[in-house]
């Protein structure tokens, strides 16, 4: 059961692959017929196998594309098979005839045959593919036994001792029915059930063969005629079984009677069948198969760094046609930085797009035959520089650098295993980043840049107590205590300092320009100060660790009379205390 099993699981799937497999299909309605020799093949010490002659008949549907074959449908096989059976010894029967002692005596021999007929009805499922004027098949049959019948011939000769007679052993007495050499014959019916059979065909179409005129007329018809000849063996596994286990011979006082060998305790459990032979087949097309379109012209594209030469691996490229109702066609390069598409000659547009290049514009190409290549040079983005030193010292200082984008997306971080002079890194093109810098026991830095191609440094502060350090990157509606949204990133700097250091305490101080009167300014700064304090202390600071105060316009670092300089003076600092 698990070989059936195992040979029905991939029939169903390679028979799903080719009902499944595109638009060059053709569908027949098979008819075959085949004769050939065939045999029940029992394995029995008892019998020699001698087999019988056989055929089968069937009408089905078989399906094929391109080269491939998927044949079903229903048939009749009957077979036939003779076994030599030889009986080990006499059987003899004991008996008491006016109170004398008699052995009859039963011996078959020296010829005994056993001769069977199977018909059964099978579900064949074939898979297999041809080429040119060979083909071949191979599956399972699933069958059921609706015929079974045996015969049986031979000698019996029957013979009498008597201890008490003048001559012991009599023999030759008809009237007493001890005959030598009698005809034996019996017959009756086995039932087998349900079979599985595998089995494979090898032939040639014969469609080649026949006259070119004939061929020629057929192809011209609605439903075109072909037909092969093959070779083929069906072998059963071994599944019918019959075996009573009763004894072969059955003597008493009277008569002789047996049972089917197949039946009998001298049977193997099980019992194989076999039928090899010459197979003819007739498949009408009932369809014609879709012409295949003939292949485009290629046309390749070639994708490569404008400044290495190299080419680009994963390029996406967009065809668009001059037809504006076909849908532009997406292909990507291969490791070699190349792809290829069938196009019809005539003129196109292909743009390509690669991670860290600038998009190409819309490039012109006239496909005029065969192999034209389109060589596309990409253009890279360029890096951002950045250096990170430790602001008293000026020695490099490792750190770890994160870039936001300000329209939303993911963060990009860079690597922080290493100290370089200088760090390079590409950023997606069009995007502001918020940049941030940090250190351990350093104060962290936040920058926005918006042109790719700077190069800048940062300084990072060791924390120093009693040493002002400016918020940047923090912003206020105009004369106002409110902070507005785009503040976050500087909150979010000084809140990670507090959090990462538990221990220090801070003094947050608001600072003004000289522009309005001095009252004005000095509230203005102290309730920015305030506002900032609080921010922190809704994000979970203690309110112990915070003292906030405002200086107005008493403490510029710039000049007030350029509009540069009173930006800078607008400002909140802090202390570590």
């Amino acid at each position: 059961m698990k070989q059936l099993r195992l040979y029905s699981l991939i029939l169903f799937l390679l028979s799903s692959i080719i009902l499944t497999a595109g638009n060059k299909d053709i569908h027949h309605v098979a008819m075959w017929g085949g004769v050939g020799y065939s045999g029940l093949v029992n394995h029995s010490d008892n019998a020699k196998f001698i087999g019988g002659g056989g055929g089968l008949i069937g009408v089905g549907y078989e399906y094929h594309w391109q080269q491939l074959m998927l044949s079903v449908g229903p048939e009749f096989r009957i077979f036939s098979s003779r076994d030599n059976v030889t009986f080990p010894y006499t059987y003899d029967v004991n008996r008491i005839v006016d109170g004398a002692a008699q052995t009859k005596h039963y011996t078959f021999g020296p010829e005994f045959h056993e001769n069977h007929v199977i018909g059964q009805i099978a579900l064949p499922v074939l898979i297999g593919a041809q080429f040119n004027y060979v083909y071949f098949l191979a599956g399972v049959k699933l069958g059921y036994t609706v015929l079974g019948s045996y015969s049986q011939s031979g000698t019996l000769t029957t013979s009498l001792t008597d201890e008490m007679a003048y001559d012991p052993e009599w023999i030759n007495m008809p009237n007493h029915g001890l005959l030598s050499d009698q005809d034996y014959s019996s017959k009756g019916k086995n039932n087998y059930g349900f079979d599985a059979t595998l089995s494979a065909e090898v032939g040639v179409n014969l469609n080649p063969f026949l006259s070119s005129a004939w061929n020629k007329a057929n192809e011209k018809a609605e439903r075109p005629w072909r037909m092969r000849v093959a070779v083929f063996l069906d072998y059963g596994l071994k599944n019918l079984s019959v075996s009573e286990n009763a004894p072969m011979a059955q003597p008493d006082e009277n008569e002789m009677t047996t049972i089917s060998l197949h039946r009998s305790d001298w049977a193997t459990s099980r019992l194989n069948s076999l039928l090899v032979g010459v197979k003819f087949t007739a498949l009408l097309q009932m369809n014609k198969p879709k012409k295949e379109r003939p292949a485009l012209p290629k046309a390749f594209f070639h994708t490569y760094d404008q400044q290495t030469n190299t080419g680009l691996a994963a390029t996406q490229l967009v065809i668009t046609y001059d037809d504006p109702k076909r849908r532009p066609t997406r292909r990507t390069t291969n490791s070699k930085g190349i792809t290829y598409q069938g196009l019809a000659l005539g003129h196109y547009t292909v743009q390509a797009s690669h991670e860290g290049y600038y998009d190409t514009k819309a490039l012109d190409f006239d496909h005029q035959e065969e192999g034209d290549t389109l060589h596309i040079a990409l253009k890279p983005y360029p890096p951002f520089t950045y250096t990170v030193l430790e602001d008293s010292t000026n020695n490099l200082l490792a750190s770890k650098v994160s870039f936001t984008p300000l329209s939303g997306g993911d963060v990009i971080t860079a690597a922080t295993d290493t100290i370089e002079t200088a760090n390079t890194i590409t950023l997606p093109f069009g995007k502001i980043f918020v940049v941030r810098v940090e250190a351990a026991n350093h104060f962290a830095v936040v920058d926005t840049i918006k042109n790719l191609s700077d190069t800048k440094t940062y300084h990072l502060r060791a924390f120093e107590k009693k040493k002002p350090i400016i918020l940047h990157n923090l912003f206020f509606a105009t004369n106002e205590t409110k902070i507005l949204p785009q503040s976050e990133p500087g909150l979010q700097d000084l809140y990670t300092i507090l959090n990462e250091n538990p221990k220090i305490r801070i003094r947050i101080t608001g600072h003004t320009d000289n522009v309005g009167n001095d009252r004005d300014n000095q509230i203005l700064s102290e309730g920015r100060a305030q506002s900032v304090r609080q921010e922190m202390i809704d994000r979970g600071i203690s309110p112990s660790r915070i003292e906030a105060e405002g200086k107005g316009e008493t403490m510029p670092i710039d000049t007030n009379d350029t509009e540069e300089g009173r930006q800078n003076n607008r400002r909140v600092e802090f202390v570590v205390l």
